[in-house]
């Protein structure tokens, strides 16, 4: 890989991106398997509730920005089986994680948001994502500023 003293050379940018992203993504596997019992499966459903309940909320704006998703919507988003995710959201709302808001989806809990596996998980995907940060400038990859 040949790096200039300023900027990446243009070949080898997908290299540094594929590489530094994998790694990224991975870390960020163990730390959703660990923050709920080693079944990732079980964090990826409660992630991808998460996410989509936080879409389109300000930053900060609590519960009360939440917008409940359907099990249909998450199974095809992360693309699982409708009765699989289902079986899924059902442990998820029996451990208190996520809640049932009628006919219009599911939410996740705030004790499911702030019980201490998740502050950990939070915590170790700060530091990851800065560790990221901190090799793309290493790397002077374009669009990230030192």
């Amino acid at each position: 890989m040949s790096v200039d003293e300023n900027r990446v050379v243009p070949a080898d940018e997908y290299d540094i991106a594929a590489r530094l992203a994998g790694e990224f993504f991975i870390r960020g596997v163990e730390i959703i398997a660990r923050a709920h019992d080693g079944d990732l499966l079980k964090g990826i459903i409660f992630t991808a509730i998460a996410v989509a309940n936080r879409e389109g909320a300000p930053p900060a704006s609590g519960q009360a920005g939440f917008r409940p998703v359907s099990v249909m919507s998450v199974a095809s988003s992360i693309g699982v089986p409708y009765e699989t995710t289902r079986r899924y959201v059902n442990l998820l709302v029996s451990d208190g994680l996520c809640e049932r808001k009628g006919r219009s989806g599911v939410v996740v809990t705030e004790a499911g948001l702030m019980k201490p596996s998740m502050i950990a998980a939070y915590q170790e995907t700060y530091t990851s994502f800065n560790r990221l940060v901190a090799a793309l400038r290493r790397w002077n990859y374009p669009g990230v500023r030192s």
